[in-house]
């Protein structure tokens, strides 16, 4: 936890590392893929969610990561994080 909330930004999935860094304060680049954001996106909003536009919103398992998530580019995951670090 205190890895988290001394970082000066995260990059996470829709994983539990990314929503405790989130209400820990720390600024997040989130990336969904079938999960609405909307719906289970960081709760503080400390951050930047990435989600490809044509992405199809499911909450079931799967056991193959969805392929929308190949759709985010490192680029757009990298831009995500010096917008974070431009607004600090």
């Amino acid at each position: 936890m205190a890895l988290l909330k001394n970082a000066s930004a995260v990059i996470a999935g829709d994983t539990g590392p990314l929503h405790l860094a989130d209400a820990l304060g720390a600024p997040v680049v989130a990336i969904f893929g079938p999960t609405d954001p909307a719906r289970n996106g960081p709760y503080c909003h400390s951050g930047v969610v990435l989600r490809w536009e044509g992405a199809l919103t499911t909450h079931k398992r799967a056991s193959e990561p969805d392929e929308s998530l190949l759709h985010i580019s490192v680029d757009e995951v990298m831009s995500a994080l010096r917008g974070l670090r431009e607004a600090a």
